[in-house]
């Protein structure tokens, strides 16, 4: 009785209005951004809910807050959808990152905090799914009536995210803190993004040969990342936001292109080919005092433990054990290999499969 009379007396804050749904929409923003305002983000989600991109994102992310965008499609594809989105998941933001870093184990997609997870799936799946050298626009997207375009980007970006780590084959079992994080241990979305553009514009491409210089110079390569990731930190904070992950991209593929040429080169030149100018400098650390920051300690457990880091007897770069790492036979059972713990090594998916003996 005393619900019913709630009902009943409870005054209710409606507003009345006349119009499409449209109209409708268009106050509900309106009315939300004048109190305290929706998150640029969560502003975008909410516009385009009914975009494949959209979509995927919030199935990917599906544990944080929020309606599940997909309820509307055949119980079928909801259940594809969200298969696929757990592997996601699981992928890019597992384990959780702790400050200081104490770990090598670091997920690929940085932070795990709704509003960096869901802008980074955002552009890593407009990114990815592309079947043109243009990045997909969210806002231009049309809206995926059965949820058929929402599988498409999930399996399209699959092939990319199985490129960057993984267990399965094409992986190239790229170690996190060596290509997506700074000397001390922050995350560099951009770095994550412009791989990403390398990597999705090859598979586009059907580059195959590109992927092996890749492995043929990954030992130098990451030497390089390690070595110069002060540097390359400073390069990037003074470009705009919009044209890092591009010059990330060209900057990853200079690298593989020169180290195939030559065995040395200056920071100068490599810099001056992807259209970077003027004189770079090394800036030393500066001087404190009092107890050690956490990012001076997340910074000194990754220089003393990254050189403890196994290495790929096949391309000298360094395993990311915790998501990609396959079992190699030295001795190939095609010659009387045993399986054996003494005739056992660890390698990158990739480089195993090129070397032609891939075991389960």
């Amino acid at each position: 009785m005393r619900r019913a009379q709630n009902l009943v007396t409870r005054a209710l804050n409606l507003q009345w209005v006349l119009g499409n749904a449209d109209v409708a929409e268009t106050s509900f923003f309106k009315i939300n951004s004048q109190g305290t305002p929706l998150d640029d983000v969560e502003e975008m989600l909410l516009r385009n809910r009914t975009k494949a991109i959209a979509i995927a994102a919030r199935a990917i992310f599906r544990s944080g807050s929020g309606h599940k965008y997909w309820a509307r499609f055949s119980p079928r594809t909801q259940t594809t959808i969200e298969r696929l989105a757990e592997k996601f998941g699981e992928l890019l933001f597992d384990p959780e990152v702790q400050s200081p870093i104490k770990t090598l184990d670091l997920p690929l997609g940085g932070p795990v905090s709704p509003v960096d997870a869901l802008a980074l799936l955002i552009d890593f799946l407009a990114i990815a799914s592309s079947k043109s050298a243009t990045t997909r626009n969210i806002r231009t997207d049309p809206e995926d009536a059965d949820g058929s375009g929402t599988v498409e980007v999930l399996q399209s970006s699959q092939t990319v995210a199985e490129r960057i780590s993984g267990n399965d084959s094409p992986s190239l079992g790229l170690h996190p803190a060596v290509y997506f994080y700074n000397d001390r241990g922050v995350y560099q979305r951009h770095l994550f993004l412009g791989v990403t553009r390398l990597i999705t514009d090859k598979i586009r491409n059907n580059d195959d040969s590109w992927f092996r210089r890749f492995t043929k110079v990954r030992g130098k390569l990451e030497k390089y990342l390690i070595d110069n990731k002060t540097i390359i930190n400073q390069i990037f904070a003074n470009v705009n936001r919009e044209a890092r992950v591009l010059k990330v991209r060209d900057m990853m593929n200079a690298l593989v292109t020169t180290l195939s040429a030559t065995q040395s080169f200056g920071n100068a030149e490599l810099f001056a080919s992807i259209g970077f100018s003027g004189t770079i400098l090394d800036i030393g650390p500066t001087t404190a005092r009092g107890r050690f920051s956490r990012d001076t300690r997340s910074q000194v457990f990754i220089r003393e433990a990254l050189p403890l880091t196994p290495k790929c007897p096949y391309c000298h770069g360094l395993l990311f054990a915790l998501r990609s790492i396959s079992y190699d036979h030295k001795t190939p059972r095609s010659a009387g290999g045993e399986s054996t713990a003494a005739n056992a090594q660890l390698m990158h998916p990739y480089c195993n499969s090129l070397k032609g003996n891939q075991t389960p």
